[in-house]
Parts: C-alpha cells; structure tokens; sequence
C-alpha cells in the first residue's frame, strides 16, 4: 500500500492547515455546531475557508465510504467506533468513557 506523505518544508501553508483539511476532507461535512464551538473569528473562518476547499475540489474519500474490500482490518464495528470518535459535532463526538465502553472492544458493559 503506498501511503502520502507531506514534505511540510515544500509547502506554502502551515503544516496545521493541512492536517485540519485533510481532517474536513475525510470525517465532514462542517458543522455548524463546531464553528460556534470554537468560538474564534479567525479559527472560524479558517474552518469556513477549508470547508469551501473541500466542497469545490469535490474532494472524495470520506471515511464514511470506506470499506474492508480496501482496508481489510477496517470491520464495521471498527468504523463505527472511529467515526463516534471523530465526529466533528463535539456534542455528539463519543467521550473516553463511551470509546472504552463500546461493544467493539468485545465487553459488554
């Protein structure tokens, strides 16, 4: 599996930038909820700013479709338990708590 990795020195944005991208391009859509959650115009408006660059460069490969045909070691319960965890809605993202908790780990509570 060949992987991509950035060469940050090359690149003509913070490193930051980046990583929150590819952060919106692969567990988005924005939410409003996390805008007003962060609570800072220039952090708000760079969220606002990526989001716009993922929708118009119709970026693909959200982690919602991804599937064990690809990835192998990624079972549903797997998935599911990823994308509570970094849902992007910090009301409805999954706490400490819950991730230990939850059925994947193959304990019931």
């Amino acid at each position: 599996m060949q992987t991509l990795h950035f060469d940050f020195a090359e690149l003509d944005t913070e490193p930051e930038v980046v990583v929150l991208f590819k952060l919106l391009s692969t567990f988005g859509p924005l939410p409003d909820i996390l805008i007003k959650h962060v609570d800072d115009a220039n952090a708000s408006e760079l969220l606002s700013d990526l989001w716009q660059a993922v929708k118009e460069n119709n970026v693909e490969g959200g982690f919602a479709d991804w599937t064990e045909d690809v990835f192998p070691n990624l079972t549903d319960d797997a998935k599911r338990l990823i994308l509570s965890m970094t849902n992007l809605d910090p009301a409805s993202r999954a706490t400490m708590s819950e991730a230990v908790k939850d059925s994947y780990w193959g304990e019931e509570e």
